[in-house]
């Protein structure tokens, strides 16, 4: 680690000699890249903006071996928050997070702008598959604590309850389906209503986006489960798709409160889950399928997102214009 960090250092050091640079943008996760930016900073005199993907500490991804380990990288995220000019976080948990821990660092100081997706990848001139099936629709891998088995099973009860739904709704996935979560569309008897596709690449995921009838995410109920807002979500906005959302209490949960055409349960109520999808079927059957509300949508294109970046460097870069020259007068 010390190692890259120094390979890094070294290299950025060299395109900052070499070029006219303004202002150091450093994204983490990894967190070196924060270490690194404040480096930059006492070399150079360039102001720092730090963009949290993820919370530092409170990420249930960063695992800390003893309650020591915990406190040194709360040591090192203090040093780089006191270096930073402004501080950009993806949703409102983890500024509130950091306001607690670190209350030196004041409301202004710190902005949120989400996660979004590029409008372009979903103009497309393809026509729309024409399927027999009602088509639910996964986009992404499952990791860690993501698990397709609620899902499954949900569908699984209807099926139970409504056999003739058998041969008209199917579950696609697209992305790294792993070997142990195969068992469950065995277990559950859904052998003929699944449909693993694999990893595609991005173009392939987004026609089967907008070829589904209803996407489908899920977020599993963990002690910082409110932290995500897992960029999925963002990308199902921008295929305007009908979302089946199975998320706890968090970011998630709020960010499609306002969408219209979505369908929310607690991640792990395979009944409630079963619930919406026959819900969702009826409504498909009778051509009445919501639609998502386009002022929710347009808040997380990424071209208005840069653009509010954009300003937020300007406006540092500005402020960092003005002390210098308060310093020379």
């Amino acid at each position: 680690m010390n190692d890259r960090k120094s390979r890094a250092l070294e290299l950025a050091k060299k395109i900052l000699n070499e070029n006219r640079i303004d202002l150091i943008y450093a994204t983490a996760p990894p967190y070196t890249d924060f270490l690194i930016a404040v480096e930059l900073k006492k070399l150079f005199g360039l102001p720092v903006v730090l963009d949290y993907r993820d919370s530092w500490i409170d990420c249930p991804n960063n695992f800390y071996p003893t309650p020591l380990h915990k406190n040194r990288h709360k040591k090192l995220e203090t040093k780089v928050l006191k270096s930073a000019d402004k501080v950009v976080t993806i949703n409102s948990r983890i500024k509130e997070l950091i306001q607690e821990k670190y209350p030196f660092k004041k409301d202004g100081e710190i902005v949120i702008i989400p996660q979004g997706f590029d409008a372009e990848d979903f103009r497309t001139n393809a026509k729309p598959a024409n399927r027999p099936k009602m088509r639910f629709t996964y986009a992404g891998s499952f990791m860690n604590y993501y698990t397709p088995k609620y899902f499954l099973e949900g569908l699984s009860l209807l099926f139970k309850a409504r056999p003739e739904l058998r041969n008209k709704i199917e579950a696609c996935f697209i992305g790294s389906y792993p070997e142990e979560h195969k068992n469950y569309i065995d277990k559950f008897g859904l052998n003929g209503a699944v449909n693993i596709v694999g990893y595609v690449e991005h173009s392939k995921c987004v026609q089967y986006e907008l070829d589904s009838d209803v996407l489908w995410m899920m977020i599993n109920r963990t002690n910082r489960s409110d932290l995500h807002s897992t960029g999925k979500l963002y990308e199902y906005f921008g295929a305007g798709k009908p979302i089946l959302a199975c998320v706890p209490e968090g970011v998630a949960k709020k960010s499609l409160e306002n969408y219209n055409a979505v369908r929310i349960t607690q991640p792990d109520d395979s009944r409630a889950i079963a619930k919406a999808i026959e819900e969702f079927y009826e409504l498909h059957s009778a051509g009445k399928m919501p639609k998502p509300n386009a002022e929710v949508i347009s808040k997380y294109d990424r071209k208005k997102l840069a653009d509010e970046l954009g300003q937020l460097f300007n406006s540092v870069c500005k402020a960092a214009d003005v002390q210098a020259n308060n310093k020379l007068t």
